[in-house]
């Protein structure tokens, strides 16, 4: 038997780890699931033994989306708290202070929301599937093939920075996708109407979408599209559409398709798939399931498999930083069990890039159906 799969003779000194994330404010309803799927996580190791024989101590910080919050909370959970590692990060408008905050002490980040290149580019990032904007154009190839369609249109926000990026690049996406881009509308998250930008739509040819919004957003557009009888397939990320976008009678009309980093959620045929409801069923009994839970608990499973690697010496004294990056580093092409779209392999000092890998849900009037069934596809 390995040493890392060992049972345990004796309980060690805990690991501190912390989460930053989004819990509040506009972008919660989006992505608060990453606070309830990385606490099922860790409350399921625990329940192990721990992770190599420690267990977990978990604090976790809501930054609202503020960056002054965020700056704050970083601070407080590295020097208050003393946690060696950060994970499951929920930090798509705020990433530019994280990473200050975090590279300030040198403390690393262990899987996140993945939606900003950063991801692959930060030498203490460790993304825990691919970085978004390849799955999103695998999400917009997908749509042209199930539906022949080419001409696609853009509706972007202005609050995050992706948002310009996927803006500056979709042009480039749509062609790997084989489809054209024929407008391109800007909008604000907290817009109550977006029949402007609908019509804009309609009037240029648009025949497809991509919309990056976050979930209540894209309620609101497709709203307002199908007030002037406009219904077009869209494509963008799993985790801009929570599960009440998913059931809105306006969104399975039109056909979504959903990029993510991690299989579906609603596919619990497979084992990634069952762990993770299970973990949720028992640890986070009442909390909702969808895509931003399944990213928090995939990233306490990379930090298990990190672990993993330095087994020997996390059990023979304490799990400082210097030894969880040692063991982030080791991995190689691992997808940590299945969790993950793309064989991970970091390399000391980093940066850390991903494949082009992906799985894809689609909603429709059928409901969650997983396109992939389980099996990434890459571009």
């Amino acid at each position: 038997m390995a040493a890392a799969d060992a049972p345990c003779t004796a309980q060690l000194a805990p690991i501190s780890l912390g989460q930053v994330g989004a819990f509040s404010g506009f972008l919660e309803p989006t992505l608060g699931g990453f606070r309830p799927g990385l606490a099922a996580w860790a409350a399921e190791v625990n329940a192990r033994g721990g992770v190599q024989c420690h267990p977990i101590r978990l604090s976790q910080r809501d930054d609202g989306s503020d960056p002054a919050r965020t700056t704050s909370a970083v601070k407080s959970l590295i020097q208050d708290q003393k946690v060696v590692a950060m994970v499951g990060a929920d930090i798509p408008i705020t990433i530019s202070a994280y990473r200050a905050a975090t590279a300030a002490a040198g403390v690393p980040t262990v899987g996140g929301d993945l939606t900003h290149p950063d991801w692959n580019r930060d030498p203490l990032l460790y993304p825990s599937g691919n970085v978004s904007l390849a799955g999103n154009t695998g999400a917009i190839k997908a749509m042209v093939q199930n539906t022949g369609l080419k001409k696609i249109g853009l509706i972007h926000c202005v609050e995050a920075e992706i948002c310009g990026l996927l803006r500056d690049g979709l042009e480039e996406m749509a062609a790997k996708a084989g489809a054209t881009l024929v407008s391109t509308q800007a909008a604000s998250l907290t817009q109550t109407d977006y029949t402007s930008q609908c019509q804009n739509l309609k009037t240029a040819g648009a025949e497809i979408m991509f919309t990056a919004l976050d979930t209540s957003g894209n309620q609101r557009f497709f709203k307002s599209c199908a007030s002037i009888g406009f219904r077009p397939p869209s494509a963008t990320s799993s985790i801009a559409v929570g599960p009440n976008t998913a059931a809105d009678p306006n969104i399975q009309a039109a056909s979504v398709y959903l990029s993510s980093s991690n299989p579906s959620y609603v596919n619990d045929s497979i084992a990634p798939v069952q762990a993770f409801l299970n973990a949720m069923k028992r640890y986070a009994p009442g909390a909702r399931i969808d895509q931003s839970a399944m990213g928090g608990y995939s990233a306490g499973k990379l930090f298990e498999a990190g672990m993993a690697k330095v087994a020997a010496k996390a059990r023979n004294g304490p799990v400082t930083t210097a030894l969880i990056i040692e063991g982030m580093d080791s991995l190689k092409n691992d997808t940590i069990g299945g969790f993950s779209s793309v064989p991970l392999t970091f390399k000391p000092g980093g940066p850390h890039p991903t494949g082009d890998c992906y799985f894809i849900t689609l909603i429709n009037k059928q409901g969650l159906t997983d396109l992939t069934k389980g099996r990434p596809q890459c571009l």
